[in-house]
């Protein structure tokens, strides 16, 4: 913290160049790193060799500099425990060094990844003082020491002028204190901070405050303590009671075979594929995903994954046929060639799917994870089987295959797909059994749940074992402030009763936020809430950051599709229709697939303005040769029409129904 600085335990202070600072900056806080990272890191510019052997010369400049071994240097790097770390100490115990940033006044313009690698650490460690200082306030205001809790205050928004939380802190312990004009002060130092540096305003809830101050109706009372959940129960830190399964997907492994894990909703699915993905560190990893919504959309999920594989592998060299056929669902690729018209068109498509992958197997071992089958668009898993039954047989494929879905949720044509998969024996099912009481004894201790091992038998027989069902009662737990297990109200209603209690703590504004999220279903983004919300992007990140910090969201994603799909099954009826509406709206102007626009008009019950996105969704699918979505698009079309009372522009739809038939048969043949 500070300029950097490496002293002796007899006080001798030792000379630290850039590139040393940062790398026992980084060791210290990332733990053990391999060699090979940490020379790409320090040295990005450089062929591997060069930059090991500049790595070299750095440990042993270190080494004669420091008379000690710092580092235990062998294919991968490790801080020695002897060194004291003033950043660690930081994040441990969260007490602030008032005025001191990470290595501050080092530059690393030049080392781009140094740079943001330190911005996140930064944060990281804003985070930790923030709460030191929020902790310490609330227990100075309970033990009614007012006068310290403000001067405390006073100097956390020195270190943060722009964090809101400190600017409402400061205004309730000097009302506490009694000094009214000091906490309105406050608040007019903080907004005008925030309007020279950001041109907004503090948002309505700091606004309220302010005026409840000013007219003197605050109850003075300590303020609550927000509720804060262990980061370690979003991802618990070790993988528990799946050593059997494990040892079934080595098996297969081993046997150059696809595995396809199965499981109920929140049995950890993803996480155990995930923890098995890093443990091939010699593989890339293709990580595709299907998420809510995809299913009613041809080539969703295709469209999305191929996608991110393209922005992971920019020098991918492309033939120009491959990028005119992949232009079909992604559109900044240039111009698509004319809709297609016969089976060979399609299968010229899916090749052209099949050569990016190839290209990308051939720099090396690939493993393509596709997640959450179950929401996959049939079009996409069409499409991915061709893919993948080009590799299959070939024993010379640098391509492996894993597969997650929920039990007995596939639609009919993926289960049947599978089967079939099954059947040729390249791909072996392994079903994720719930978690036994001693493995929940283990996540709880794991996650250091207070009180945890005496109710460890209560909480396995309450969630049935089911990882994510386990996890949402630890948070309960810790948000109630209570070492007591909480059941459902209702015995059945299990995870989404509890995950509703978690809703009904959230602010009027970040229940907002999380509705239209859970209403924009797939891709969502903050610039996209905002407008559905019609707010300012400001509210909706600070909506979002309590969503963060109450474990509903991560990043721009919901933290588990449960929770998703309790927050749209929770919204009432009313407001799921406006917002419904509200993103047809964003997504038409935003240049969104007609398909989403329309399902929106659907769900916000305004039939007429869906029908014409229907037909135009008809139109893309029909040219796709995907004539069974395209019929399902016009008659919802016709449907909606009707119930318009638009008989004309019905009987136009039958006639596109018409010539779709035709079409069909002339592929056909």
């Amino acid at each position: 913290m500070g300029p950097p600085r490496l002293v002796s335990p007899a006080g001798r202070a030792v000379s630290l160049e850039r590139k040393t600072a940062a790398l026992l900056a980084y060791l210290a806080l990332e733990g053990t790193m391999p060699r090979g990272q940490i020379a790409d890191l320090l040295w990005p510019e450089t062929p591997t060799s060069s930059a090991r052997n500049n790595l070299v010369h750095l440990l042993r400049r270190l080494r004669e500099a420091s008379g000690a071994d710092l580092v235990d240097a062998g294919e991968s790097l490790t801080l020695r425990p002897e060194l004291a770390v003033d950043a660690l100490e930081v994040l441990t115990t969260g007490k602030p060094e008032a005025g001191r940033d990470l290595l501050d006044g080092t530059d690393f313009d030049d080392l781009p990844d140094v740079s943001e690698w330190i911005l996140a650490q930064s944060e990281r460690l804003a985070a930790a003082k923030a709460g030191w200082y929020r902790e310490n306030i609330a227990r100075m205001l309970q033990e009614g020491d007012a006068t310290e809790a403000a001067a405390l205050a006073e100097r956390w928004t020195e270190l943060d002028p722009m964090s809101e939380e400190a600017c409402q802190v400061l205004m309730r312990a000097c009302y506490e204190q009694g000094d009214r004009p000091a906490a309105l002060r406050a608040y007019h130092r903080y907004k005008q901070g925030l309007r020279h540096e950001i041109g907004a305003d503090p948002s309505p809830e700091t606004q309220r405050l302010a005026r409840e101050i000013d007219q003197g109706t605050v109850k003075r009372s300590a303020p609550s303590q927000p509720a804060r959940i262990p980061l370690s129960v979003l991802r618990p830190p070790t993988l528990v009671g799946r050593e059997d399964v494990w040892a079934q997907m080595e098996e297969a492994w081993e046997q150059r075979l696809g595995i396809m894990i199965e499981g109920d909703p929140g049995s950890g699915k993803s996480r155990l594929a995930q923890d098995f993905l890093r443990s091939r560190q010699d593989h890339q990893i293709l990580f595709f995903q299907g998420r809510p919504g995809d299913a009613g959309i041809p080539y969703a999920t295709h469209t999305r994954n191929y996608r991110q594989t393209l922005a992971a592998n920019p020098d991918l060299d492309l033939p120009q046929w491959v990028v005119r056929e992949l232009a079909r669902m992604l559109p900044e690729l240039g111009e698509a060639p004319p809709p297609m018209t016969t089976e060979a068109d399609k299968r010229r498509f899916y090749e052209a799917k099949y050569e990016v992958v190839r290209l990308v197997a051939e720099r090396g071992p690939v493993i393509i994870c596709t997640d959450d089958v179950q929401f996959m668009d049939e079009s996409s898993i069409e499409a991915g089987a061709y893919v993948g039954s080009r590799f299959w047989g070939d024993t010379n494929t640098m391509l492996r295959c894993l597969y997650c879905h929920r039990t007995g949720a596939l639609p009919p044509y993926s289960a049947a797909l599978l089967d079939s998969m099954y059947a040729a024996g390249v791909v072996v099912p392994i079903h994720l059994p719930p978690l036994g009481p001693s493995a929940v004894t283990r996540l709880l201790a794991d996650l250091d749940v207070p009180g945890g091992a005496p109710v460890a038998d209560q909480v396995a027989r309450m969630t049935r074992g089911n990882v994510q069902f386990v996890l949402e009662t630890v948070k309960n737990m810790y948000e109630r402030g209570s070492s007591e297990v909480k059941p459902p109200v209702e015995a059945d209603s299990g995870i989404a009763s509890l995950i509703e209690e978690r809703l009904a703590r959230l602010s009027p504004n970040a229940l907002q936020a999380a509705r239209a999220a859970a209403v924009l279903r797939r891709d969502f983004t903050l610039e996209l809430v905002t407008q559905t919300l019609g707010t300012s992007l400001l509210d909706t990140v600070t909506a979002w950051e309590e969503l963060e910090e109450a474990q509903i969201v991560s990043g721009e994603a919901f933290s588990h599709d449960l929770v998703l799909e309790t927050v749209l099954v929770q919204t009432p009826p009313t407001v799921r229709r406006v917002l419904h509406r509200s993103a047809a709206r964003v997504l038409a102007a935003a240049g969104g697939h007609p398909a989403r626009v329309a399902a929106h008009w659907e769900d916000g019950d305004d039939l007429r303005q869906a029908a014409p996105w229907l037909v135009k969704a008809g139109e893309a699918a029909s040219n796709n040769l995907r004539f069974s979505e395209a019929r399902e698009f016009y008659s919802r079309a016709e449907f909606a029409l009707t119930h318009a009372g638009d008989l004309s522009g019905a009987a136009g739809v039958r006639q596109s129904l018409e010539v779709l038939a035709d079409r069909a048969a002339k592929a056909a043949s």
